[in-house]
């Protein structure tokens, strides 16, 4: 199941090859081959078990798990039951001895408080163009599927954050709680880093949506009014199509931390398509409990979701024809989709008919969702201080409000003045922030979390703090651990002049860079919203959570997902999701060639 390390000839020749030329400034061919002896190579030396001991394999939760999900993620591999749930740790991407967590005096230098104010504060918003603001919607929606790391310890000795003499901090110091410990942690462990827990299921598995527990799952199943379990297999919504409030005021979700209108738009739209999707398995299985129709019904969301991250939200950030190629081949192989279509799989191969469908593989290391790709996807940037809502029907203005007026339970007051089709075309119509240095969003430099916690905090800091604490490597060690060139100067490292007088004024050596500001500073290819470093990062996990999955591999068959399940996925994209549940929208959408591009403005 995990073989033996190696890179193979491709991967051994491109290494040689990108040691003087990047892939991306190669001809189209041969980019798009540099692009799968990269992913080769990353999959054999970049996964990375952070488990001494076998973990005790967990109670079944009384379904088939051979025909669905669990609710805790668990039985996702039968051979190893455990991987994958709930409450199990996170992996690294880089080797363990390098992931020791700083501590003292080189954790706080520079300090995470200097790094937000001088590198990260928005002075004036900086728009990515070629988006719209659905896409910082969607990766909020993606990551709380993925991975959190729980609430934070209350008990220990919070740290002390070094603030400017002429910092503005409302307070004489900035404490910031530290990561909760790993519970799980035994006598094997001695000796090696510290792990950290994922606390959500780590599959792809729309678990943002379900839960990731059995008492989460039947609480968004349930009827507020009665209490009673929905009989028919579908989410509860309102008689207006909004999700019920929790005891906060805040909609409910399988998660719904750090709660905005953008994602409570997506969790909308995407109970609403389970129910659709519950309605159409009906037709074709008359004879099935709603038990059934809703565990099938998840399955078919999940991987329609699943299929919109791959080859719609990853493209529209990374524009180029070697990377809608290579997301295109993850989910249908370089054959395509028409061949598909047409064909089906005509090979195990994951080259040729893609990822979905071929035989599962976790490759060098057991499956787990990895610090590092927790880091490299703190794209906080992508969020506008400011929105501006507008009527669908006429373009005229509703509104125009700040980030925390569109927070937490404040998201109700938005759908007092609008509908939800109104939100989703003002956010559809509206830019995200650019991910570059000085394009942090403002309110979240001074932020109040969400009930019940209400601690004011500088996000910015946390970021940068988080990723000291807990062993990610910095910008340049990072780069070398994952076989790239670390800059040797500033001058390297970006190509914005002023940036580099910052980036030196601050840190004074290219060696102490964080990762996070590094991913920042850093000139992307042609194309890309976002830097190389992080996108290496990407293309391995991208793949992973796909090749790993059971229920995307070895169990995406039609015996699992039913004929009209598979065809329910084969059939539909964000724009079709969109126009079946806000018809209205589709004029908005029409001729827009990916859904996360700016839609047209009536």
């Amino acid at each position: 199941m995990f073989g033996q390390r190696g890179s193979g000839l491709l991967g051994r020749v491109f290494r040689r090859i990108n040691r003087r030329r990047q892939w991306y400034r190669l001809p189209f061919p041969i980019a798009v081959i540099n692009l799968v002896a990269l992913r080769r190579n990353l999959r054999w030396h970049n996964l990375y078990s952070t488990e001494r001991e076998r973990p005790q394999d967990p109670e079944r939760e009384g379904i088939d798990v051979h025909q669905f999900r669990t609710a805790d993620g668990s039985y996702n591999d039968l051979a190893a039951p455990a991987m994958g749930k709930a409450y199990t740790r996170f992996g690294r991407n880089v080797p363990p001895a390098e992931t020791f967590g700083e501590t003292g005096e080189r954790l706080m230098t520079p300090s995470p408080r200097v790094i937000s104010r001088r590198l990260m504060t928005r002075d004036t918003f900086v728009p990515a163009t070629t988006l719209n603001v659905l896409v910082p919607a969607w990766l909020q929606f993606m990551v709380h599927d993925w991975f959190s790391h729980g609430s934070n310890d209350t008990q220990a000795e919070r740290y002390e954050v070094p603030l400017d003499e002429d910092d503005d901090w409302p307070w004489d110091k900035m404490t910031v709680l530290r990561s909760r410990q790993d519970s799980t942690r035994s006598s094997a462990d001695e000796g090696h880093p510290d792990t950290f827990l994922n606390t959500e299921t780590q599959w792809w598995d729309a678990s943002q949506i379900y839960g990731s527990s059995l008492r989460r799952q039947r609480l968004v199943r349930t009827d507020p009014e009665s209490g009673e379990l929905l009989a028919d297999g579908k989410l509860y919504l309102k008689p207006d199509g909004h999700l019920p409030l929790d005891e906060h005021g805040i909609e409910l979700a399988g998660t719904n931390g750090n709660w905005w209108v953008g994602l409570s738009l997506m969790h909308t739209l995407f109970a609403m398509e389970h129910n659709a999707i519950v309605d159409r398995l009906r037709i074709e299985h008359p004879d099935r409990d709603g038990e059934w129709l809703f565990q099938k019904a998840r399955l078919v969301n999940a991987a329609l979701i699943a299929k919109i991250h791959t080859v719609e939200w990853t493209p529209a950030l990374l524009d180029t024809p070697e990377l809608r190629l290579g997301m295109r081949s993850n989910w249908w192989g370089v054959l395509d989709e028409h061949f598909y279509r047409s064909r089906g799989r005509v090979s195990d191969s994951e080259l040729f008919s893609g990822i979905v469908g071929s035989p599962v593989d976790h490759h060098a290391a057991p499956y787990a969702i990895t610090e590092e790709f927790s880091a490299v996807y703190r794209m906080h940037p992508l969020i506008p201080d400011d929105f501006s809502f507008r009527r669908l029907d006429d373009d005229t203005l509703i509104k125009e409000c700040g980030l925390t007026e569109v927070a937490g339970s404040l998201t109700q007051a938005l759908y007092e003045e609008m509908s939800l089709s109104d939100a989703l075309y003002s956010l559809g119509t509206s830019h995200p922030g650019a991910l570059v240095l000085h394009n942090f969003p403002s309110h979240l430099q001074q932020h109040e979390k969400q009930a019940p916690h209400h601690r004011v905090i500088d996000l910015a800091t946390v970021d940068v703090l988080r990723d000291r604490e807990r062993g990610v490597p910095r910008y340049c060690r990072f780069r070398r651990l994952i076989d790239m060139p670390a800059p040797a100067s500033f001058a390297e490292l970006t190509d914005n002049p002023e940036w580099q007088r910052e980036l030196e004024a601050v840190y004074g050596d290219v060696e102490e860079v964080d990762l996070l500001i590094g991913c920042l500073a850093e000139t992307p290819p042609p194309g890309f919203a976002f830097s190389d470093t992080a996108f290496r990062i990407f293309i391995l996990m991208a793949s992973r959570r796909l090749k790993s999955d059971r229920f995307f591999t070895d169990d995406y068959t039609p015996e699992v997902y039913t004929r009209a399940g598979m065809e329910w996925i084969d059939n539909n994209g964000m724009a079709s999701v969109i126009g079946r549940h806000f018809p209205e929208l589709a004029p908005r959408l029409e001729g827009v060639r990916n859904a996360f591009f700016p839609w047209n403005r009536g």
